[in-house]
């Protein structure tokens, strides 16, 4: 896993808001390139059954929580918030493989 970028100094809150939004800004950027790839999956998969993979859901999970120990975070916070994020992409993915085939 790479290494967090450090954060500068903060020695007032809006410094601390300011680094809170450009954090924000860059999780949505990554946001957008991971749904990217949830419309890449949906073009890719032939058949509609293949969008939800319990194994691959689980892989991800213990994944992201993995990660989270090595860098000391919340590890159930970060598994919930990617439970939702896992299940969100799954539902994307439907409604994109959907669409591709009207």
């Amino acid at each position: 896993m790479t290494e967090p970028t450090s954060l500068p100094a903060m020695e007032t809150m809006p410094d601390v808001r300011q680094q809170v939004d450009r954090i924000d800004t860059e999780i949505i950027a990554l946001m957008a390139q991971r749904f990217a790839c949830m419309d890449a999956a949906a073009r890719i998969k032939q058949d509609r059954n293949m969008v939800r993979d319990e194994v691959r859901k689980a892989a991800v999970l213990q994944n992201v929580k993995q990660l989270a120990q090595e860098v000391r975070v919340p590890v159930p916070t970060m598994a919930a918030i990617w439970e939702m994020l896992v299940e969100t992409s799954i539902s994307y993915e439907l409604q994109r493989w959907d669409q591709l085939r009207k």
